[in-house]
């Protein structure tokens, strides 16, 4: 679709719709996009439709995306050029009626571009580390970050889902609190429960909140045995693993990312027996394949796999002397 024939199909759909409908409608587009992500998605579009006037282009072809692409693929790596695909994806059918997924030839483009290339992944904590962490760490300096820790083990929590997480969220019950995440990437309401001495951390920071603060928010600044009345930020959060990570003087602490509460968490239940089905509803895992990746990172789940192989092959060895003592012809080696 050329800029010529976009205009002309404007002007057919203007003449029989009127103003306030046609504006309703393109308030109801621009609402179709994530709500967090909304200018993210709305720069993405605007970067490309810049790039067409400089190039002079009025098409909207798969040609065109190709050379965009290719010249992104200078600048950029392969999960970045997918996240920008995607963005295009949304908003060029959004805005434009253009469905660039039925592209074959961009979506093989973008595959060649991901091929040899590991996403990287944070590290994770092992249960003894975050033990290390919850009895040596002066709560003076780091009660937010223990409890922010033990939320995001307990709920798999991300670092938004953390920031937003308010003290309406958060119901006693006897011997602990159960918490609901009810805005989440997947649309997923979850739950899960804090005990224990868990819970013991968590009341002793709980005390702390200031009465006479309105915010909402259930995580609020924490300064020198305090808490401030302005909220914790998602920045703040996604650099917790990190600084636990330096406090226990761990290796390349520049790899705890935000993420690395949601992976432990959801490794150490692969760890502890849990099947895919509970790591899902734990993590509100829509995707077996994403859920799948974090059976593959268990060390637990690759030492049970090892033992049995090697239990096997070494009964094996054992009875076949025996076998080949007393029966050989029934004894067949692949």
């Amino acid at each position: 679709m050329d800029l010529d024939s976009e205009n002309e199909n404007n002007e057919l759909v203007a003449v029989g719709t009127p103003p306030e409908v046609m504006h309703q409608a393109e308030e109801v587009c621009s609402n179709l996009l994530p709500e967090k992500s909304r200018t993210k998605y709305e720069h993405v579009y605007g970067r490309f439709m810049e790039w067409r006037r400089q190039k002079k282009v009025s098409s909207l072809s798969e040609n065109v995306l190709l050379v965009y692409f290719e010249e992104l693929s200078k600048k950029y790596s392969s999960s970045s050029l997918w996240t920008f695909y995607s963005m295009l994806r949304t908003t060029l059918n959004l805005d434009d009626g253009v469905e660039i997924d039925k592209y074959p030839k961009l979506r093989t483009f973008l595959k060649r571009k991901s091929d040899g290339h590991l996403k990287k992944k944070s590290k994770i904590f092992s249960p003894e580390e975050i033990n290390a962490f919850l009895n040596n760490a002066p709560d003076e300096v780091y009660l937010a970050t223990k409890v922010a820790l033990i939320m995001g083990l307990m709920g798999a929590c991300r670092t938004c889902e953390l920031s937003d997480m308010k003290v309406e969220d958060i119901k006693d019950f006897e011997g602990g609190v159960i918490i609901t995440i009810p805005k989440t990437k997947t649309k997923i309401v979850r739950t899960f429960t804090v005990t224990g001495q868990f819970f013991d951390i968590y009341k002793k920071y709980a005390k702390l909140r200031p009465p006479t603060v309105q915010s909402p928010f259930f995580f609020l600044n924490f300064q020198k045995g305090k808490c401030t009345s302005q909220k914790i930020g998602i920045n703040k959060f996604a650099k917790m693993p990190k600084d636990i990570a330096t406090f226990l003087r761990l290796t390349n602490t520049h790899l705890y990312t935000g993420h690395c509460f949601r992976r432990t968490s959801a490794t150490i239940l692969i760890d502890a027996g849990g099947d895919i089905m509970a790591l899902k509803r734990h993590g509100g895992w829509k995707s077996t394949a994403v859920a799948e990746g974090y059976v593959d990172t268990s060390l637990t789940n690759k030492l049970d796999t090892a033992k049995k192989i090697s239990s096997s092959v070494i009964s094996i060895s054992n009875i076949a002397p025996h076998l080949q003592h007393h029966h050989p012809e029934h004894l067949v080696v692949y």
